[in-house]
């Protein structure tokens, strides 16, 4: 599987794979009603989008370090993109199986993306600074979405 089009396809089925049964097994994200949107949340539709284009860039990024022979490493964005496409299920999942908010489990699912991704992007910054760029992005996407979390929550407070 070193061709490139092989890994964006393989990034994307397992986004695509992990994602379609969370949805047939009720685990849907509710859109917030207008007047509960944070400011800076950006609208449900453009979520899938951003992650699309992540896991794009994983899948790049799999392909170059499969070029060089770090097969390891090549494993790492495989677990990364497993953490990050698992989302729904440990937190909308274990609202459903706990009755604890799934804000609550998102932040800590966030939290845990952050540290994987930085883990695997200092992994990779080992071999080749460059390369470890791929992975920022995803750092950045979810502290963003933590930020909106934290709003979610401070508005549930109120």
């Amino acid at each position: 599987m070193n061709s490139l089009f092989a890994n964006l396809l393989l990034l994307l089925g397992i986004l695509f794979l992990t994602n379609v049964p969370a949805y047939f097994l009720g685990l849907r994200f509710e859109g917030n009603e207008p007047k509960r949107r944070l400011w800076f949340e950006p609208p449900g539709f453009v979520i899938p989008i951003v992650w699309i284009f992540l896991f794009l860039l994983l899948g790049y990024l799999r392909y170059e370090l499969l070029q060089i022979n770090a097969d390891r490493l090549a494993l790492m964005v495989i677990l990364l993109a497993l953490v990050c496409a698992t989302y729904a299920y440990y937190t909308l999942g274990l609202e459903k199986l706990t009755g604890i908010s799934a804000l609550k489990f998102g932040l800590g699912g966030n939290i845990l993306v952050i540290v994987v991704a930085l883990w695997v992007g200092r992994m990779v910054s080992d071999l080749s600074a460059n390369l470890s760029y791929f992975v920022f992005p995803i750092v950045a996407w979810t502290f963003f979405a933590t930020m909106i979390i934290l709003g979610q929550l401070r508005m549930e407070r109120r």
